[in-house]
């Protein structure tokens, strides 16, 4: 073998191995490589009406007991460029969401309710927020580390993983997009009031007009699923002026004066499930 053939083996030899040592990191997409792919699947921004059920879970329930769950319809309106509007009519209350890019509030029956937006909340986000630069600022105000992926599996797929364990094994937040598809599979959450830790899963997506939407969606809390959204069918919407988002429009819901202790009758049937009713309306994960 000659000096110049050795040489180039040798060459040959040092490629193939720093080629081998960084074939995982390689292969790797990058946070913002995934919300650009993810965002280009989901469509542009839409004007669209969704008509939805909303499924509230006593228990670990399943199909079979689901009459003992609490159902309710809703009606969301998006509208260009990353308007949300959502209506819940359960009995006599009234429950709406308005939400912009910077702007998230909840009004009960003509009331403004200043309330926190729960992790819940934001299963809307590949919805309404169909830009990777508005997606990524949405991830990172969720504590999604957007600097690292990994490939995992869930539900029998395979998907990009943004966000990471901490160094001591705990799960911290996480987005997962399907490795195939890049449409949105799941999304780990925690609460900004207590350690709950709250999980958002995405099935079925489907196609309407340019844009995707998924045929489910399911809630879980601290492992427990208590939540199901399901689109029942998507038509063209009407666009939404941008006054409708302007929290001073409404009425600021009356502080309660103290009042003083005095015996009060066993609450009535029909008062606790109101009382069930303002909580899961709400959103609390641990209503039930």
């Amino acid at each position: 073998m000659t000096q110049v053939t050795r040489r180039r083996v040798l060459s040959f030899v040092l490629l193939f191995l720093l080629a081998c040592t960084g074939s995982a990191e390689a292969y790797l997409l990058s946070s913002s490589q995934i919300t650009r792919q993810m965002v280009k699947k989901l469509g542009k921004p839409v004007t669209a009406t969704l008509q939805q059920k909303e499924l509230f879970f006593r228990s670990a329930a399943t199909e079979a007991s689901e009459e003992e769950n609490l159902v309710f319809d809703e009606v969301v309106t998006l509208s260009v460029p990353d308007r949300f509007h959502s209506v819940v009519t359960a009995g006599q209350k009234k429950v709406e969401q308005f939400s912009t890019f910077d702007t998230w509030f909840r009004v009960v029956d003509g009331v403004l309710d200043k309330g926190p937006e729960r992790a819940a909340d934001r299963y809307r986000d590949p919805l309404q927020f169909r830009r990777d630069s508005l997606m990524a600022k949405r991830l990172t105000e969720a504590g999604v580390d957007l600097s690292v992926t990994s490939l995992n599996r869930h539900a029998g797929r395979i998907a990009w993983v943004m966000g990471a364990k901490s160094t001591d094994g705990s799960v911290r937040p996480q987005f997962w997009v399907d490795k195939e598809s890049f449409l949105p599979m799941r999304w780990i959450l925690f609460e900004k009031e207590g350690a709950h830790r709250v999980e958002i899963w995405y099935h079925d997506w489907f196609k309407q007009g340019k844009a995707m939407y998924p045929a489910r969606i399911e809630f879980y809390a601290d492992g427990r699923l208590f939540r199901e959204i399901r689109v029942k069918g998507v038509s063209a919407g009407k666009s939404m002026a941008a006054k409708l988002f302007e929290p001073a429009r409404y009425a600021e819901k009356k502080k309660e004066l103290p009042r003083e202790e005095t015996a009060t009758p066993e609450a009535t049937e029909k008062q606790r499930q109101m009382e069930e009713l303002e909580r899961i309306l709400s959103n609390d994960p641990l209503a039930f």
